[in-house]
């Protein structure tokens, strides 16, 4: 991680785009 940072940044947009499309979606999917 520490060797690509960019990646990192990369990969922290992506996290918060899916933490945003899981909190969007019922909880359903994930039982």
């Amino acid at each position: 991680r520490i060797l690509n940072p960019g990646l990192n940044e990369e990969g922290l947009d992506e996290e918060k785009e899916v933490r945003d499309g899981a909190i969007v979606t019922p909880p359903d999917d994930e039982v």
